[in-house]
């Protein structure tokens, strides 16, 4: 068991394989016995991993239902309403996002709101006021994280399905209470108490701009939508340059970041790793990590996947940024990059 990167308070109970994925990489499989590998928060706050049994999902749209085959899922944001703790956070969160004084509290806030998912809507809505706020600001993004603009119905309750062809469904979506297979013995989880469902992916690939202002270490970290595991590996290639210091050529950087110090300083890093660098990090509060031009290795760790540039707090002259191409093995897809 480990306690996950959002404060629900909560725990991971890794499923069907031996309950040590955080510390000891122990492989994952990919729907041993034939069936698939799921990952499922409850409305209680837990994260469940491992094998379930069921073959495909139900879904209420328009008076009529669909039946989708399970394999086929990317994943499931279920829109009942929060339960009592689940209420609680999201309050809190938004009040800490809304002040938007601590960083790293500012951070894990949006974390917690952006996994318990459709509940957040409403009251995230509400929170808004029209206060001539401008960009960069992460409010703005927060809700795209929760539903993205395409995916938004005038019935905030609906649940939100995301298939592998690149659909996405709005309607009432319903499960048989599922049988997971822990340690070869099959656990019921009441599909009820789910809050969301992920399908573990052999690939999972993606494009994206990140860019030097909006997503600086300083302001906010762009979310990969992607859940990672210790046995995941990371495939990235950025192009690009960025500008630190708008016609200063001296702060002109590639992904890899400056090589030597820029113009009237004496280093070229912040914080241990090189400046315009681009940096990732698994959990919305993990250790960054140097990402660069090509990075080609297993995951440092499990959670959700997130990149930026490397900045100081001096960041408001940024330009420019990278394009970046992604590809991760034995992931969950989770959602569009935000």
């Amino acid at each position: 068991m480990r306690t996950i990167g959002f404060v629900l308070g909560l725990t991971m109970l890794t499923l069907g394989v031996t309950p040590t994925l955080a510390s000891g990489g122990t492989k994952r499989p990919h729907g041993a016995k034939g069936g698939l590998m799921v990952q499922l928060l409850t409305r209680d706050g837990k994260m469940m991993e491992g094998d379930v049994s069921a073959a495909s999902l139900d879904l209420a749209m328009d008076g009529k239902v669909r039946k989708i085959a399970l394999r086929d899922v990317l994943s499931v944001a279920l829109g009942a309403p929060a339960s009592s703790s689940e209420a609680a956070h999201i309050a809190a969160d938004i009040t800490t996002v809304s002040a938007n004084t601590d960083k790293v509290a500012r951070e894990q806030a949006v974390g917690e709101l952006t996994a318990i998912g459709l509940p957040v809507m409403t009251p995230l809505l509400d929170s808004y006021k029209d206060t001539d706020m401008h960009e960069p600001n992460p409010l703005y993004r927060l809700f795209a994280r929760i539903v993205p603009g395409y995916a938004d119905d005038i019935d905030r309750t609906l649940d939100l399905v995301r298939l592998a062809d690149g659909s996405v469904l709005r309607g009432k979506a319903s499960l048989p209470d599922m049988q997971v297979e822990v340690n070869g013995t099959a656990l019921p989880v009441p599909f009820a108490s789910v809050r969301r469902l992920a399908v573990r992916r052999k690939e999972v690939t993606r494009t994206f701009t990140l860019h030097s202002l909006f997503h600086c270490v300083q302001i906010e970290f762009l979310d990969s939508g992607i859940e990672v595991g210790t046995d995941s590996k990371i495939d990235e290639n950025a192009q690009g340059r960025v500008r630190l210091s708008w016609a200063t050529d001296g702060w002109l950087s590639d992904a890899d970041g400056l090589k030597v110090p820029g113009p009237h300083y004496n280093t070229n890093l912040y914080e241990g790793l090189p400046y315009g660098a681009v940096v990732g990090r698994i959990g919305a509060t993990g250790a960054r990590f140097l990402v660069g031009q090509h990075f080609n290795k297993a995951t440092p760790g499990a959670g959700r996947l997130y990149f930026a540039v490397n900045d100081s707090p001096h960041w408001q002259n940024n330009l420019g940024s990278y394009r970046v191409k992604l590809r991760v093995t034995d992931a969950y897809d989770l959602g569009d990059a935000q």
